[in-house]
């Protein structure tokens, strides 16, 4: 007899989980909204009227995981906001302390660049009632220069229904629970109590994990997003052009570029006094022969013509 109230109770108990492990779960008629005090259905009713203690304690209930009393929505708000700022460090360290103030932190920072370009980007998480107060400090906070507002984005996300199917499974998941501690509380055998204590595991995995992801959607409404950039300003021409101008510099440039003129021309001197002067030379011999030969030619062409116009003109040709 106790066989087959132990092979009922088991029944039960897998039809449960079987109902209550599908993701589209939605709560019942005894859903409560607040998970650290879940209405459990009555042991006696659903074991035939025996009562029994657990003799393992259930998975706790995580804090902050339902939605609070007369909330409507759950909204996750992220977003991002680039300021051009004279005085990055400044302006950084007075956001830093505006965060601070309304009870923010600093979740993650990255920089870039130098003093001219210097690039500053920091992630903050805000809670959420501080949002709108924060974001318009944060419009301010110039440090101690100038400040102007590049960009800003910002989006929502509602999450409501979302967290409430975690929150009806897991009421399920946690009924079950209970259901399957009570059966293992009146296992007759060491394999009745292994079948049990193989699906209670299976359970509390299920519990665990959307537990996680339901506590992961109250922390994400509770505390809001925001990315900031703080960009340099960008330097002027004339003032980039003052900054860069070294004196010393500029000497030690024109000085180089004298001296190379120098080095050009002593190297074309040398070149024409070994090179060019022997070719002129050279071509200087060949025309004082050139015009040797030429003038003997016209006296011998005028002793043979004689002195006729004709001749004549033919030797000056």
């Amino acid at each position: 007899m106790f066989n087959k109230k132990l092979l009922g109770f088991s029944a039960l108990a897998l039809l449960v989980l079987a109902a209550c492990s599908s993701s589209s779960a939605t709560p019942g008629p005894n859903f409560n909204s607040n998970q650290g005090n879940i209405s459990v259905p009555d042991q006696k009713a659903a074991l035939g009227g025996v009562q029994a203690a657990p003799t393992a304690a259930p998975v706790p209930a995580a804090s902050s995981a339902p939605l609070a009393s007369g909330q409507n929505s759950l909204i996750i708000k992220t977003g991002q906001l680039d300021l051009q700022v004279s005085d990055p460090e400044g302006a950084s360290a007075q956001a830093n302390g505006i965060v601070n103030t309304a009870g923010g932190y600093t979740a993650g920072s990255s920089r870039t660049g130098d003093a001219d370009t210097l690039d500053i980007s920091i992630t903050y998480r805000i809670p959420v009632d501080k949002w709108d107060a924060t974001l318009n400090a944060l419009h301010h906070a110039a440090g101690a220069g100038t400040i102007k507002i590049l960009d800003e984005q910002i989006q929502t996300q509602d999450v409501t229904a979302q967290a409430v199917d975690l929150d009806a499974q897991l009421t399920n998941l946690r009924a079950t629970e209970q259901a399957l501690l009570a059966i293992m509380a009146r296992a007759g055998t060491i394999a009745d109590t292994l079948a049990v204590e193989t699906q209670l595991s299976n359970v509390r995995g299920q519990i665990e994990q959307l537990q996680a992801q339901r506590n992961q959607l109250g922390d994400q409404a509770a505390m809001s997003t925001l990315t900031v950039q703080f960009e340099a300003t960008p330097k002027t021409e004339t003032t980039a052009a003052t900054n860069n101008w070294d004196l010393g510099q500029t000497v030690d440039d024109a000085t180089a570029a004298l001296v190379k003129v120098g080095q050009i021309m002593a190297t074309a001197l040398v070149w024409l006094v070994i090179v060019g002067l022997p070719i002129l030379l050279v071509l200087g011999v060949l025309y004082l022969i050139y015009r040797l030969v030429r003038r003997q030619r016209r006296r011998v062409t005028k002793k043979t013509l004689g002195d006729s116009p004709t001749e004549e003109t033919i030797s000056k040709i």
